[in-house]
């Protein structure tokens, strides 16, 4: 599934550059995101980077990338991403509620 979806996004007119990962330890998938540029990063849900810990520490260093976890055997993606907002106003924040 994630060959899949690898050629999937790199085929389609978005110009993302896709890493899918097989790093061992964090700093080699902090090596391959800085060495491809990526936009987007597939992981298997088996991967020891899909725990939320791994996670967190990806999206607070590329505030700009996709994570994409793929699980092979039910077909589930779960997509995460870092959202900033400055809040001016009351209204922002139930504006970032309503759109999340």
């Amino acid at each position: 599934l994630s060959f899949a979806l690898t050629n999937l996004i790199n085929a389609s007119d978005t110009g993302l550059v896709v890493v899918e990962s097989n790093a061992q330890i964090f700093e080699e998938l902090v090596l391959e995101i800085n060495t491809h540029k990526a936009d987007v990063i597939l992981l298997e849900k088996s991967s020891p980077f899909a725990g939320e810990e791994a996670l967190t520490k990806l999206l607070m260093l590329y505030p700009k990338v996709l994570v994409i976890i793929v699980d092979d055997k039910s077909n589930w993606l779960r997509i995460y991403r870092r959202e900033d907002i400055l809040m001016t106003s009351p209204a922002d924040l139930i504006s970032a509620i309503r759109s999340a």
